[in-house]
């Protein structure tokens, strides 16, 4: 039963702004996130709440602000850690995130605070051969990370930026086609490396080398020399 109503609320809001509103008037939220803490290991469950958060986050900022108020961020993290071997629910909380998060610095901000970028880290490091969830969650890295000094300082420390990097490395051989992955890498590399500092006391060529092999003509690493 509460899988179906989370799969009919993201099934029914998709595109259509007065019905989204009409849901979140009427407490599809909280029915959401309730359905999320009772069944909080149950993958079906998980995936379809962070699909419908997903969903109704999309265009809506004034969602995104009522969601955060009410800790979906925390209840998408939680999913994460709890069904951590679905790769269907990691994708879902994956966009959920990217939704939630989108131009809004504090949902960014909280995230990386409720441990959010370890644990993308960490389905991005278990999941580096499944195209489907590394692109998921490699944009949902890159989203958080935007502009966003707080967490690019946490992903800049050089154990999770190895992890990144070897993550993105294995990619390059079991997900070569799919271009938003190595895009979206890139982007995080080069978010990193605006600290000239960080790009200068990096302790080898890794991040040089695998940046490399990613790049296309759109994309620059600064020099280490610059």
């Amino acid at each position: 039963m509460q899988r179906a109503g989370c799969c009919l609320l993201y099934n029914i809001c998709i595109g259509n702004v007065e019905i989204e509103r009409t849901i979140v008037n009427s407490g599809g939220v909280t029915a959401i996130l309730k359905a999320l803490d009772t069944f909080a290991t149950d993958s079906t469950i998980q995936e379809a709440g962070c699909i419908a958060l997903h969903n109704l986050c999309a265009k809506s900022a004034e969602n995104r602000k009522l969601a955060a108020k009410e800790e979906a961020i925390q209840r998408v993290i939680r999913a994460m850690k709890e069904c951590s071997g679905s790769a269907s629910v990691q994708e879902a909380a994956c966009k959920a995130i990217i939704n939630l998060t989108a131009k809004n610095m504090p949902n960014k901000i909280l995230l990386g605070e409720q441990d959010g970028i370890n644990v993308l880290l960490k389905t991005i490091q278990r999941y580096a051969n499944n195209p489907v969830v590394m692109e998921a969650a490699v944009t949902a890295l890159r989203n958080v990370s935007n502009k966003c000094i707080n967490n690019i300082n946490i992903i800049k420390v050089q154990s999770r930026l190895n992890i990144l990097l070897t993550a993105l490395e294995n990619s390059l051989q079991h997900c070569q086609q799919n271009t938003a992955i190595q895009k979206a890498g890139c982007d995080i590399i080069s978010y990193a490396c605006v600290d000239k500092e960080f790009v200068n006391n990096y302790s080898d060529l890794t991040l040089t080398s695998i940046y490399n092999r990613l790049i296309s003509d759109s994309y620059a690493l600064p020099s280490r020399n610059s």
